[in-house]
């Protein structure tokens, strides 16, 4: 298993446990002899979440994605204003529809790339930090300090993850 060497920190206490075993058929082996397992580093959870790999696959691009918290930004709504007004279509209501959302959708793809990076980077450090600091509690005792760090990331980490943050 790749990644962490624990895959359940205790939110509060630091207890530390592994889960090592996996539930597969007898041919699972033989049609997949590659297969790997890496427990990714914990989130929002207490539990690292374990990606079970076989083979590469490619799924086609990324859906877009509209996070409710965008909308309680100040800016979102003159971005759709703006998007909205200065779209220029013709054709059946259908098809002007569909390329109206698919303006906006480009517009607001352009927004969230420009105004969120900021915060992207901010969520990074920070997911750096505990995860740095989970890793460290692998090995020894967290200070007082550093478990005040860890807890006061993973609620940073929720708060930015509400936002909607990339």
């Amino acid at each position: 298993m790749g990644g962490h060497r624990f895959t359940y920190f205790s939110r509060h206490e630091l207890k530390l446990s592994k889960l090592d075993r996996f539930l597969v058929c007898s041919n699972f082996t033989d049609k997949f002899p590659n297969t790997c397992v890496t427990a990714l580093p914990k989130e929002l959870s207490d539990h690292c979440p374990l990606l079970l790999s076989t083979d590469l696959a490619d799924f086609g691009p990324r859906p877009f994605r509209l996070f409710n918290g965008w909308m309680q930004r100040a800016d979102f709504n003159s971005v759709v204003d703006n998007a909205l007004q200065c779209f220029r279509g013709y054709g059946t209501p259908d098809l002007y529809l569909a390329a109206k959302l698919k303006h906006l959708k480009e517009c607001l793809k352009k927004w969230r790339l420009t105004s969120l990076s900021k915060e992207k980077i901010e969520l990074d450090q920070i997911k750096k930090l505990v995860d740095s600091l989970d890793m460290a509690a692998e090995s020894r005792t967290l200070t007082f300090v550093e478990t005040n760090q860890r807890k006061d990331g993973n609620q940073k980490i929720i708060e930015l993850e509400k936002w909607g943050s990339p």
